[in-house]
């Protein structure tokens, strides 16, 4: 089974034992055949204190300790373009969408956005030393930049004097993102393509939960998106690619009421903490 844990849990795990110690979880891991998910920004986030020079945590400790324990790379950066690069098959075939793959070996190749990184041959590339080469060229950014992009983008859509309908608004999605993604739009039309992808939320599901879930923020005014929230959304990518993952108390709420509202449940894919991931074995 693939277990995606928020970084914090993994940091609090192996820095603090909680809820349980390092050894524990790696026998967990072993003894359930399962996988620690891990992808860029899961990485970056725990990298983090490498940048924050205040931070006492031992980063290279830390990695080499999650690399020892059985995990997979997931190339969360790459799933949009290759989610919308199996519909556009699919769609021009007259075919249903079939899920993607999302992962690969090195870390080193989902830092790559095509995954064909230079470093590919090296035998050997620890992840502890592509972090530390990755800190020593300056391309070891958190979320915070991010962060207060979307921030700014949440205040935009929520000031809009008319909201925009769910449907029509994806569909210039859709179009926006494959001209992002660099993909020749279907003979049929955006319109069509964009309307087969909507109408069913497996087909693209990642970028379908993602969309979703984002207006579903947007829509309460009360609620002034913060970071965590921000790396949440990012984690949520992945969800669809996994069998388990841990997600904060508020934004668990935005995912079940977006999964519901497409008709897909995945409480049993969700968890608050790595403790209830412990108790369901």
């Amino acid at each position: 089974m693939r277990i995606c844990p928020d970084s914090k849990d993994l940091i609090n795990i192996i820095e603090k034992s909680d809820p349980c110690s390092a050894d524990y979880l790696e026998s967990f891991m072993r003894t359930g055949r399962h996988q620690i998910v891990l992808s860029f920004m899961t990485v970056v986030e725990i990298s983090g204190p490498l940048i924050h020079k205040e931070a006492r945590t031992n980063v290279i400790r830390l990695l080499n300790l999650i690399e020892s324990m059985p995990h997979a790379f997931i190339h969360s950066s790459s799933i949009p373009r290759l989610e919308l690069k199996g519909a556009l098959k699919a769609f021009s075939n007259g075919r249903e969408y079939h899920k993607i793959n999302p992962y690969l070996d090195r870390f080193d190749e989902i830092v790559d956005f095509y995954a064909q990184p230079p470093t590919k041959i090296y035998l050997n590339y620890p992840l502890s030393e592509i972090v530390w080469d990755l800190y020593c060229f300056g391309a070891l950014e958190g979320p915070d930049r991010y962060a207060e992009k979307l921030r700014q983008l949440f205040a935009l859509d929520r000031g809009l004097p008319e909201k925009p309908n769910l449907k029509e608004n994806f569909i210039r999605t859709i179009q926006r993102n494959l001209s992002l993604h660099k993909l020749q739009a279907p003979s049929q039309g955006i319109e069509a393509f964009a309307s087969w992808v909507y109408k069913n939320p497996t087909r693209c599901p990642s970028e379908r939960l993602g969309y979703e879930a984002y207006h579903k923020i947007v829509k309460n005014v009360t609620v002034v998106p913060k970071d965590s929230d921000m790396e949440d959304l990012l984690h949520l990518g992945c969800l669809p690619y996994v069998e388990l993952m841990t997600v904060g108390r508020r934004f668990h709420a935005y995912i079940l009421e977006a999964a519901r509202s497409l008709g897909i449940y995945y409480e049993t894919r969700t968890a608050r903490t790595v403790r209830d991931i412990l108790q369901r074995r």
